[in-house]
């Protein structure tokens, strides 16, 4: 399985506000640090805004900071609200299904157990556990990027 950049910048982010959390951080911030889009990453900080992981300030002081209650979610549940679909092939969907072995297939039991298995390991980690090294992570993050786009 492989997350969608929209899942991979929303890590990202809530790991680099969980670095920066005494103060709030702009979205061209986050970008320059990662070297990606700061296009993509701000439709992120609307969506996690959206969703009240995030609080955000517009203006001169403006800003992004964390909601209280995100540094205790399990990343598992953000995977599944930022992810539009956790299927891991076509017969997952019975709507789009076309494949024609499903009623007897043996490696679709497999596939369900697989993602479960995924998910179980991503429901034991909250955002706080794996930003527990800000000492480590800031260094990087002030290093300059090569690649951010507008």
């Amino acid at each position: 399985m492989q997350l969608t950049t929209h899942t991979d910048y929303a890590l990202r982010l809530l790991l680099y506000l969980m670095s920066h959390r005494a103060r709030k951080v702009s979205t061209r911030e986050v970008a320059d640090a990662y070297g990606i889009s700061l296009h993509h990453l701000t439709k992120v900080a609307k969506s996690l805004t959206k969703k009240g992981w995030l609080i955000a300030a517009r203006g001169g002081g403006g800003g992004l900071i964390l909601a209280e209650h995100t540094p205790d979610t399990r990343i598992g549940d953000i995977v599944r609200c930022t992810e539009f679909t956790c299927d891991l092939a076509e017969c997952f969907n019975p709507k789009s299904n076309t494949c024609p072995i499903t009623a007897v297939c043996r490696l679709k039991p497999i596939l369900y157990r697989a993602r479960k298995a995924f998910f179980e390991v991503l429901d034991t980690v909250t955002v706080r556990d794996v930003a527990r090294n800000p000492e480590e992570l800031n260094p990087i993050f002030a290093q300059p990027r090569k690649g951010t786009s507008p």
